[in-house]
């Protein structure tokens, strides 16, 4: 289970309005998600409260992480403000412990922090790429427009202060589930929900996202069912007995994005959506029976698949990891599930017969130059912009060049490994094998070796 870690986030409010901000889309946790400022508390903030009025029965740490994180990202002095009047009041609002689940858990502490007025802030560009005072019901449209990427205790903050600015402590908004009949669904971008499946992928991601993408009327698509066990399929099937999807639509022919895929398609009477190289892939490793009692519908792309916000949704082949690979997006490129193109949580492996690293390249070349503004991987989050993809590329071309001047020196591929792949879990050491015997096909092809 991962890590708890304190955090103080700060609603800073005037009036009507409250400031929210748009986090920076290189940041490790939460790229460009719409949220409030603050941030983790740290073992050297003082367990004592700073000399200031209206600060009785808070928490010291917390309190003070609060006051740094406000200095830091927004040079905003909450201590000086509550002694010269411009702080009306600092009360605690919410708490909120991120799901078991995620890769990095934060029990974060919201405090709603009154002003007279609105103070002049400088946002930390490395931190923070959009600020902006707005009243909760407009935060909240721009969520229900499909624009902000945001957590669920950040709206139902949001939602709380729209039902009643002067409201007191909103309680508990840990998002909640009951893991012995259901598996976790979450919606961080609106109209596209996401099942968090326990499945038997690679380390250190141990969930494989299936999203649920549909608007009423429009088909209702469920991607990559992939529970790792039977235990897991019947906890899949609960969840999707009140709102069954209409298809199963299969984003490539690796395990961890169908197993148990076939049974649940039976179960349900759904079809199954897939490219056709990915159909013949899992027919030849599986048997020619796996999708027996299924219909079976090759997709490629161009086609429209469902509609998003009314737009229409469309497939894009991303072949590279794996050749029948397929993404999804909507017209105006909003978002683009990329599979395992990226993962937000690991690394992606390329291995042969199905992985090329040459088209892998050109697949990542041509996403990047697409512009999507949210990337939505299978392993890990959703992230606002291109950057991971291009950090991915440029992360790529530099090993490749290390590996290219490494077997130009005479070292044979163990070898390489041991340098290139250096404090590398060793479980994952046949994995970054498969990606240099991938890279030095490439350099090969391109006649470079």
């Amino acid at each position: 289970m991962s890590k708890i870690r304190d955090a103080a986030t700060a609603v800073l409010r005037v009036n009507d309005q409250i400031c929210a901000i748009v986090r920076q889309p290189h940041l490790r946790a939460f790229p460009g998600y719409h949220s409030f400022p603050g941030g983790k508390v740290d073992r050297t903030d003082a367990d004592t409260l700073p000399d200031a009025p209206g600060l009785e029965g808070l928490e010291p740490q917390q309190l003070n992480a609060l006051c740094r994180e406000l200095q830091e990202e927004l040079c905003f002095d909450l201590i000086a403000g509550l002694r010269n009047g411009t702080v009306l009041r600092v009360q605690p609002l919410a708490l909120a412990l991120a799901p078991p689940f995620d890769f990095v858990r934060f029990r974060s502490q919201f405090y709603r922090i009154d002003l007279t007025d609105k103070p002049h802030l400088t946002p930390d560009s490395g931190e923070i790429t959009k600020l902006m005072w707005n009243t909760p019901n407009e935060l909240l449209e721009q969520f229900r427009a499909g624009d902000a990427l945001m957590v669920p205790p950040t709206r139902w903050v949001l939602e709380g202060l729209a039902d009643n600015m002067d409201c007191g402590h909103l309680g508990d908004l840990s998002p909640k589930f009951d893991y012995d009949r259901e598996v976790p669904c979450m919606e961080v971008l609106h109209g596209l929900r996401t099942l968090y499946v326990p499945s038997q992928t690679l380390p250190p991601a141990s969930r494989t996202n299936a999203f649920r993408i549909g608007d009423d009327g429009a088909p209702q698509l469920l991607l990559d069912p992939s529970p790792e066990s039977e235990a897991e399929l019947t906890r899949v099937l609960k969840t999707l007995e009140a709102d069954p999807p209409e298809f199963v639509f299969l984003t490539h022919h690796h395990p961890d994005h169908h197993q148990f895929a076939n049974v649940l398609a039976r179960k349900l009477g759904l079809p199954v959506c897939i490219s056709e190289d990915s159909h013949g892939r899992i027919r030849a490793k599986h048997g020619s029976d796996y999708f027996d009692g299924i219909e079976v519908r090759l997709v490629g792309e161009g086609e429209v698949m469902t509609r998003w916000h009314g737009e229409d949704v469309r497939v894009y082949a991303v072949p590279g990891h794996d050749e029948g690979q397929l993404a999804l997006a909507p017209e105006s490129l909003r978002w683009f599930i990329v599979g395992d193109l990226i993962q937000g949580v690991g690394t992606v492996v390329i291995s042969a017969p199905e992985g090329d690293m040459a088209k892998y390249f050109r697949t990542l070349e041509r996403v990047i130059d697409l512009n999507p503004a949210v990337i939505l991987p299978s392993h890990g989050i959703p992230m606002r912009s291109v950057h991971r993809l291009s950090a991915t590329l440029q992360h790529r071309r530099e090993r490749e060049s290390r590996i290219l001047e490494l077997h130009q020196s005479g070292l044979l591929n163990p070898a390489i490994l041991e340098t290139v792949y250096k404090g590398v879990d060793e479980r994952l050491l046949p994995y970054a094998m498969r990606n240099i015997e991938s890279h030095l096909a490439k350099l090969r092809q391109e006649g470079r070796v």
